[in-house]
């Protein structure tokens, strides 16, 4: 399939997430044409104004409130000639599964039968969740995770209603059967676009989108948040590496190069530089902001707990070179996302 080159439109749905926005500041920086998609316009809004320089090369459209129903991405998917689809509930705290599986796993689906139908599609890049590749039948302390690697865990833990972690793997399973899902549609159907699947660790970095509020706790920035609040919500911070991470500029490169290069495409991308934590986040923010209150380590505080957790490698030769060669440092990550976050605390969160 051919490079999707600038100026050309690229939908990107779910445009005032994190990861989506920086994405799309990308994109426009690299000359692209950006349709910005939300389920109410208003939610955009900040969206709309950060990116107000670029003019008529950002656009924002309406999709509604159900992203899983039939059609809702046709008018927006008019005239592009890629789509990065971002879009899908994430939080930790779900008790059914249907509460996030029915609009990451249709809302995939309806996003990619649009695409099919309009015809100029030419790249379909899909923000999967690296849950999706561990937890497989490999043993992580002897073997080297690879994007072969498919969860075979988690629909087993969810049998289990009292788990738990219940909440957790209902939001990596509704991001891995998505991420099957999309994979079967395209061998079933063998649309004119081609599929890249991008599985992102904890993503850190620069903030292009709004807060309101403080970050949730179970969400990715509310646990960076977590590391410097004041008052502390926190009263201490484990101190074992044992959760990926990766930075927000290496995820958006990964996206963006896989609408041009050739290699990424029918593949997935492992989006992961390292293990970290979360009294080393902390160190790390105290060397430039040493008056916060930072909680101390705490060997009981919450962490990711899985087999090989310490220890686990993933093989990731083919996205450090799409990268230039190699994974931003945690330090830029950390340092990079903490002065937004106080910004936007300074200022009293985002009011727009």
């Amino acid at each position: 399939m051919s490079a999707v080159l600038p100026p050309s439109l690229i939908l990107v749905s779910g445009i005032n997430g994190h990861l989506a926005s920086s994405i799309a500041l990308r994109l426009l920086e690299k000359g692209y044409s950006v349709r910005g998609a939300v389920r109410h316009l208003s939610s955009g809004q900040y969206i709309k104004k950060a990116f107000s320089k670029y003019g008529s090369k950002f656009e924002l459209v309406q999709v509604g409130n159900d992203i899983s129903k039939e059609g809702v991405f046709s008018d927006a998917m008019k005239g592009v000639s890629a789509v990065i689809h971002t879009a899908s509930p994430v939080t930790m705290d779900a008790k059914k599964r249907e509460e996030q599986y029915v609009p990451s796993i249709e809302g995939t689906l309806s996003i990619m039968r649009s695409a099919q139908a309009t015809g100029t599609v030419q790249r379909l890049l899909y923000l999967g969740s690296l849950g999706s590749a561990v937890l497989g039948p490999q043993d992580p302390t002897k073997q080297v995770v690879t994007r072969a690697n498919w969860n075979i865990t988690t629909p087993e833990t969810l049998k289990n209603l009292d788990d738990p972690f219940l909440g957790i793997h209902i939001y990596v399973g509704s991001k891995l059967e998505a991420e099957r899902a999309a994979w079967k549609f395209v061998e079933e159907q063998k649309p004119p676009f081609t599929l890249t699947t991008i599985l992102g660790a904890l993503v850190i970095g620069p903030i292009c989108s709004s807060l309101s509020a403080p970050p949730r706790q179970d969400q990715t920035l509310g646990q960076v948040y977590d590391c410097l609040a004041k008052p502390p919500r926190r009263d201490g911070l484990n101190p074992v590496k044992s959760n990926f991470w990766v930075h927000s500029r290496d995820i958006v490169d990964l996206f963006v190069v896989s609408l041009t290069s050739e290699k990424p495409q029918g593949k997935r991308l492992l989006g992961v530089a390292g293990l970290l934590s979360w009294i080393e986040v902390a160190d790390i923010m105290r060397t430039k902001f040493p008056d916060r209150p930072y909680p101390p380590s705490k060997e009981d505080a919450p962490r990711m707990i899985y087999p090989g957790a310490e220890v686990i490698k993933f093989d990731t030769a083919l996205e450090e070179e799409l990268l230039g060669g190699s994974w931003r440092s945690l330090e830029d990550a950390v340092l990079t996302c903490a002065e937004d976050l106080i910004e936007k605390e300074e200022h009293g969160w985002d009011k727009s």
